[in-house]
């Protein structure tokens, strides 16, 4: 596949390396600067063209005219509508554009994305906010993985410390019928990847991949977290930035209790003003112990640091969770964070708004295991998509019958818009996706075989 990325910051490269490493792409990246904000754009396999992404030669000098895809990426939102416009008139044949807002489009006034040549938006803002706002319910959820096909799900949930269901064995749990509807794909523990048997024995502060249809993983991660969860009510969150403002706007209006915590009094007023409903404001510091047990941090159902500045938001849930925050999420935008973060388990969840941006992206490329992976990166495993080809060894065979990589588990088969939770009899079929979490180098040894 032919395709154009325009911006060469984080987002770009975080999108251009991905998928350089996963397939054969002719990737072309277009950026006005000389020297990008990277230094090791040479590493890949891109050709890096300086000019801008508005120019209708240097669209063309791209290959505009013959290209699959152009990913309008950059910070600035009005070139990246432009610079769409202009390479679908080129020939460009489908486009991805990068905006702050969906607002700049209006369906009810005739304006919507395709009226700018735009087939796809990404807006980092509300990405963030759904993605967030998608696990404050369930207290063991750290994070939702999307796919392309709504009906396929994978989950990552933590056991709780205090759960009964720690020092009980898989084939123990009481929920026969839920288990068999999906996959356990596989499970962390102390930053170690283990391929979870009836044998395995769950234990405090293990991450399991869940996966399956989505009513499916919904029941079972319910069922698991049962014990855990009580009906959200309060939130504190901690910052006013345009993804706090969205996400105060969406809880406040459901009817919960939500503080904000802000140590500027301008801000603190814009939020007031932009959110009709009633909200309680706290001016302080939100890395001052004082100011968190003044909002009731102990007593909350969630936290979530969500300001403008990374390692306020990382220190601030520190905090929290030492004052024994049921729930505490952190958010930042700095990429050199994506692989700290994971070893500081205090933390609980966290997301990066680069990164989030840029699985939003793959996922409209690839289906959805083509991501980027801070906890999976750190233990050196990877989330896969492999599809079965006729001159497979594993075509028309039993899964059973076929002899994988010792680490390799299939979590799901995507048949079509069929979403298959596989057992030991599903025979495999030529087309078959199969989603796995696994070893890189079992990965590597499957994608020969496939």
């Amino acid at each position: 596949m032919k395709i154009i990325i325009i911006g060469a910051g984080e987002l770009g490269h975080l999108v251009a390396a991905k998928l350089c490493a996963a397939s054969s792409h002719d990737v072309i990246i277009i950026d006005s600067s000389h020297t990008p904000m990277r230094q090791d754009w040479n590493s890949l396999d891109t050709l890096l063209l300086t000019g801008e992404g508005t120019d209708v030669e240097t669209l063309k000098r791209a290959g505009a005219q013959s290209a699959d895809l152009l990913m309008a990426l950059s910070g600035n939102e009005a070139a990246n509508a432009l610079a769409c416009m202009l390479a679908k008139r080129l020939g460009t044949k489908r486009t991805i554009c990068r905006v702050y807002s969906r607002q700049m489009f209006s369906e009810a006034d005739g304006l919507p994305p395709a009226h700018f040549g735009i087939d796809e938006v990404i807006s980092p803002v509300d990405e963030s906010v759904e993605l967030i706002g998608g696990i404050l319910e369930n207290r063991i959820l750290q994070e939702k993985i999307p796919f392309r096909n709504p009906d396929a799900s994978l989950y990552l949930v933590n056991v709780p410390l205090n759960s009964a269901l720690s020092g009980v064995q898989l084939m123990d749990l009481p929920c026969t019928e839920l288990l068999a509807a999906i996959r356990l794909a596989a499970i962390i523990r102390n930053r170690e990847l283990l391929v979870p048997h009836g044998n395995t024995v769950l234990m405090p502060g293990d991450k399991i991949y869940v996966a399956g249809k989505a009513e499916h993983v919904d029941a079972f991660v319910n069922w698991l977290a049962q014990e855990a969860s009580v009906p959200l009510k309060r939130v504190v969150i901690a910052g006013v930035s345009p993804i706090s403002e969205k996400l105060v706007s969406h809880l406040a209006g459901r009817g919960l209790d939500v503080r904000v915590i802000e140590s500027d009094a301008d801000k603190g007023e814009q939020l007031l003003t932009a959110v009709p409903e009633k909200v309680l404001l706290i001016q302080g510091e939100c890395t001052n112990s004082d100011i968190l047990q003044e909002a009731d941090v102990a007593d909350c159902d969630a936290f979530a640091a969500l300001s403008d500045g990374d390692e306020n938001n990382i220190l601030a849930c520190l905090l929290a969770s030492r004052l024994k925050a049921k729930k505490v999420i952190a958010l930042t935008s700095k990429a050199e964070y994506m692989d700290i973060l994971p070893s500081i388990e205090q933390t609980g969840c966290w997301f990066n708004i680069t990164q989030i941006a840029a699985n939003t992206a793959l996922r409209l490329v690839a289906g959805g295991t083509l991501r980027v992976d801070p906890v999976l990166h750190a233990i050196n495993a990877r989330l896969a998509d492999l599809t079965l080809t006729r001159r497979s060894k594993y075509a028309g065979k039993a899964i059973r019958d076929c002899k994988f990589p010792p680490n390799f588990v299939i979590a799901m088969i995507l048949r079509g818009e069929e979403v298959i939770t596989p057992t030991g009899v599903t025979v495999l079929q030529e087309d078959d996706k199969l989603v796995s979490i696994a070893p890189a180098q079992d990965i590597a040894v499957m994608r020969r075989n496939m």
